[in-house]
């Protein structure tokens, strides 16, 4: 008896995923006679002017700008396959809530990547290519590598921005308390020190600081909407109470 419902869900599961496979790849088929635009507007935030060093860097690379474009156009495509996944399996109260999230996370993930662009990328190429000239170098800059460092960080700016969400949604569903992210700040500037260094695309200090600071901003904000999270579960806790006593 419950072997059926198990492989109904099994195969909507395998449903959905191979949505957001094509979706994904639709995505970046759209997208791929536009890359060179894409490919030639990153480059010029180096303010140099880049190379390829062996005859496949080039094809690869607008391959991956691409893939880069029609993952970021799908990401709220494949939010929406999960959930219409799990939709069906929730209350209609559950149903608000969990779309709540998806939309927020998805949302938030594009502020970063605007931040990033905005403002973290090219503080971070103004750094680097003026360090080297300063030295007395002249850049000689791998389109490859270039424009790798570029995407990488804003993919890693779109998701540390998701961190205030995450951290309502863990209070949302009863695993952590506000109190306890405000005891655990500590912990949080060490781990976000770590965070940093591992996702920052290169292990210098002013890059590291400027992945560092904002997550640090971003903690703030979490235990900011964590509190908010909480005094609203506590408010709807109440009123169903009343409701149900009534």
């Amino acid at each position: 008896m419950d072997r059926l419902p198990f492989l109904s869900h099994l195969s909507e599961l395998r449903s959905r995923v191979l949505r957001g496979v094509l979706w994904i790849s639709g995505s970046m088929i759209v997208c791929f006679p536009f890359s060179n635009r894409v490919l030639a507007w990153l480059g010029s935030k180096s303010g140099t002017k880049l190379v390829f060093t062996t005859p496949t860097e080039a094809f690869w690379i607008t391959l991956k700008v691409a893939l880069t474009m029609g993952l970021l156009i799908s990401y709220p495509l494949v939010l929406w396959e999960i959930w219409r996944f799990v939709a069906p399996g929730l209350y209609r109260e559950e149903k608000k809530r969990v779309f709540k999230w998806l939309f927020g996370l998805t949302v938030f993930f594009f502020l970063g990547v605007v931040f990033s662009d905005l403002l973290a990328l090219p503080q971070a190429l103004h750094f680097l290519v003026g360090f080297g000239q300063s030295e007395g170098l002249s850049p000689f800059l791998s389109v490859d590598r270039t424009i790798s460092f570029e995407l990488r960080f804003l993919f890693v700016f779109g998701l540390i921005f998701e961190l205030p969400l995450l951290m309502a949604l863990l209070t949302s569903i009863g695993w952590v308390t506000p109190e306890s992210f405000r005891k655990g700040r500590r912990w949080a500037l060490v781990g976000n020190a770590v965070v940093a260094s591992v996702l920052s695309p290169t292990q210098d200090f002013f890059n590291m600081m400027i992945m560092y600071l904002p997550m640090v901003f971003l903690y703030e904000l979490g235990i900011l909407l964590s509190a908010i999270t909480m005094r609203q579960k506590k408010r709807g806790d109440l009123q169903r109470q009343m409701a149900e006593s009534g």
